[in-house]
């Protein structure tokens, strides 16, 4: 055998059988009634039980940010508040209920995590 007949991708894996077209159509039409019977297929987001009500989405993004390389790049940010505050600037740290906004140069100011509403970066809404 020579190097051009060798197979040039491998997969380790269980064999793949291909079904006539009659059977095939039929298997489809059980797994879609199958999904539409279950309901727990659906994904949502689950309430948070922490202190204060806010998203667990919402505190992945500020753990997220206030790491040091994302603290580099995420340039500027500007964080929405509940009483209509924004800041512009970046997280120096994340508690379970509190976050520490760095201002200015030397400025920090702490808030709890459920004021924060929404966070913009480059005029866009982060998502």
């Amino acid at each position: 055998m020579n190097s051009f007949n060798d197979p040039l991708l491998f997969i380790n894996g269980p064999p793949v059988f291909h079904l006539p077209k009659k059977e095939r159509k039929f298997e489809i039409e059980e797994m879609v009634h199958e999904v539409l019977q279950d309901e727990s297929t659906s994904i949502y987001e689950k309430p948070s039980t922490n202190s204060g009500e806010y998203s667990l989405g919402l505190l992945e993004k500020l753990y997220f940010l206030s790491k040091p390389f994302q603290r580099k790049v995420y340039r500027p940010l500007v964080f929405h508040l509940e009483n209509g505050v924004r800041l512009q600037g970046e997280i120096e740290t994340v508690n379970n209920d509190q976050v520490t906004f760095l201002v200015a140069s030397d400025e920090h100011v702490t808030y709890p995590v459920n004021q924060v509403e929404k966070i913009f970066w480059r005029g866009n809404l982060m998502k």
